[in-house]
């Protein structure tokens, strides 16, 4: 029983420890790890090919502090619409002829890579019910616009494209009346600041003719990002770990220590019988690392294969590429549970090998003379009973197996508060990030294309709140119609039971001193119930009034904007 104690125990804590490890090393930096796995752009350029050809594309390659560069890529901008016509957001598409390169190296998350014209590689972001592998995609909303059948997705931790294709696909589209531009990869041996990054693009801009460089997106930009992205969870992550790590160190040291302890009088036999203190050390030490060896072995492989599921959660939460346990992590966590098992086995071993041998026997029998002896004197002054005065003494007995008791408990407290606490305050901000799903129904139309020029607007939402629940039938319904808004608000008014609801519109918008579409949320009705929780200020009232994110106060600063929030 001893020895299946200490090998169980081994074996969950070293599971432990590789799962808390591996969680550790991919919350630690997420966005540099996936940028130098995939030799990322440290600047992404665009080019105008009637004003720089391949040729001269290719020489800024070679410019002084250049390391590295990838291109030219045709690359062009489009908007898909899916398979009911429903649209999605515009996408870059860049034409590559396979994932690799001397920088970007694109990440297959699955799927394969786009081989001939009809093939799309969709971003991983995009992956969903949908659009996946084998469902297709119109390039516009045009009756006669290409088909692209989804064929793979992808990651680039640089987010140099949303899209990827052959080239002879962008040049389709081309034809369609997308502008394709020339897409350049580069990778600086000063790269970190962003001053660094203007001189690197003003060497750019130098090399080719004036107007030829259309612009340019900074890795510092995509880190920032993506770091703002991860900050909510990373340091969660990390305090798991390190709770994981001394909690495995804390249950092997004591379960090791314990089993050695409790085995006292039988080491006074075996020295008895002729044993040495010397054969006795070696002989209690081996016998704690044998079944612990086994447990550490089978603890990593268990390890290993709990991180999996758990790294591809992370995967997602990072927007990062595949991850792995790391294998310094394999070999540290053995080798740190070696070592502790020695030392908790060798100290009491040791301590046991220079008792005298009747002293050893008397000792396994009873605790040491005199030792606690203060506890149980000051607690029998308690108006206790005695069971319950001698009991509260006992720990002071065996200080050290009482401290690593506690030591256990108030650790395992911490995690279990640290895991509640922490999984209903996430679900606060994730529901704050998401206020529709406050709603009991959520309808999305589009209009008909009889009722408005084309082309045709991108989606209205209708949230209700009702208090009756939504029937079975409603909520498994197959794919919806198209439907004109004002209809449903027709009838959502006519429905018994109706409290509020509200209309959404999404859209795009163009604002001044931010390069690219904002998305822009329109509201009609009562949309109290779907706001946002505001930092100051208040939720939109009336016309003339916006409310915005943080970031994008600082980004713009606007002084002609309402600041509501």
């Amino acid at each position: 029983m001893q020895t299946l104690v200490i090998a169980v125990a081994t074996m969950m804590a070293v599971a432990s420890a590789v799962v808390a490890g591996a969680l550790m090393v991919a919350a630690a930096a997420p966005f540099d790890h996936a940028f130098k796995k995939q030799q990322g752009a440290h600047i992404t350029a665009q080019f105008d090919p009637a004003k720089a050809t391949a040729a001269q594309l290719a020489e800024t390659g070679k410019l002084a502090g250049v390391t590295a560069s990838a291109g030219p890529y045709p690359s062009t901008a489009f908007r898909p619409v899916d398979e009911t016509d429903f649209p999605l957001p515009s996408l870059t598409l860049v034409g590559r002829s396979g994932p690799d390169g001397d920088v970007d190296r694109v990440e297959l998350k699955s799927g394969r890579w786009a081989q001939k014209p009809g093939e799309i590689v969709l971003d991983a972001s995009f992956e969903g019910p949908s659009a996946e592998i084998g469902s297709t995609l119109k390039a516009s909303d045009a009756a006669d616009a290409p088909k692209l059948s989804i064929v793979g997705f992808a990651v680039s931790a640089g987010k140099s494209a949303d899209a990827w294709a052959t080239a002879a696909q962008v040049d389709a589209l081309a034809s369609q009346g997308n502008p394709v531009t020339s897409q350049m990869l580069y990778r600086f041996d000063s790269a970190d600041t962003k001053e660094q990054i203007l001189a690197d693009r003003a060497k750019l801009a130098a090399s080719v003719k004036s107007g030829a460089l259309l612009g340019t997106q900074s890795w510092l930009d995509t880190k920032r990002a993506a770091d703002q992205g991860a900050a909510a969870t990373v340091p969660f992550v990390m305090a798991f770990g390190v709770l994981g790590i001394v909690m495995s160190v804390i249950i092997v040291s004591s379960v090791i220590s314990g089993a050695v302890g409790t085995s006292l009088r039988r080491i006074g036999i075996l020295k008895a019988i002729g044993f040495t203190p010397r054969e006795v050390v070696r002989a209690y030490v081996a016998q704690a690392l044998i079944p612990a060896g086994v447990g550490i072995a089978v603890g990593v492989v268990l390890g290993n294969l709990l991180a999996v599921p758990l790294l591809a959660d992370t995967e997602s939460v990072y927007g990062t590429v595949s991850l792995s346990v790391a294998w310094w992590v394999d070999v540290a966590v053995p080798a740190a549970a070696l070592l502790v098992v020695g030392l908790a086995a060798l100290i009491p071993a040791l301590r046991a090998g220079r008792l005298r041998t009747v002293e050893a026997i008397a000792v396994g029998r009873a605790p040491r003379t005199g030792r606690g002896q203060w506890a149980h004197r000051a607690m029998g002054r308690l108006p206790l009973p005695r069971p319950v005065t001698y009991g509260l003494a006992t720990p002071f007995t065996h200080p050290v197996r009482a401290l690593a008791m506690l030591l256990a408990v108030a650790f395992g407290t911490v995690a279990a508060t640290f895991a509640v606490g922490l999984t209903s305050s996430l679900s606060a901000v994730g529901a704050s990030q998401d206020p529709e799903s406050r709603a009991a129904v959520t309808v999305t139309t589009v209009k008909l294309d009889d009722l408005a020029p084309p082309p045709p607007p991108p989606p209205a939402e209708e949230d209700v709140a009702s208090p009756s629940p939504v029937s079975s039938s409603a909520a498994g319904a197959s794919t919806p119609k198209v439907a004109d808004p004002a209809k449903v608000r027709a009838a959502l008014k006519s429905e018994a039971g109706l409290a509020s609801y509200y209309g959404r519109l999404q859209t795009e918008v163009a604002v001044a001193g931010i390069s690219g579409s904002v998305q822009a949320s329109l509201y009609e009705g009562d949309s109290r119930s779907g706001s946002y929780e505001m930092l100051s200020g208040h939720w939109i009232t009336g016309k003339g009034q916006v409310v915005v994110p943080s970031r994008f106060l600082e980004r713009t600063s606007p002084r002609s904007v309402t600041r509501c929030g």
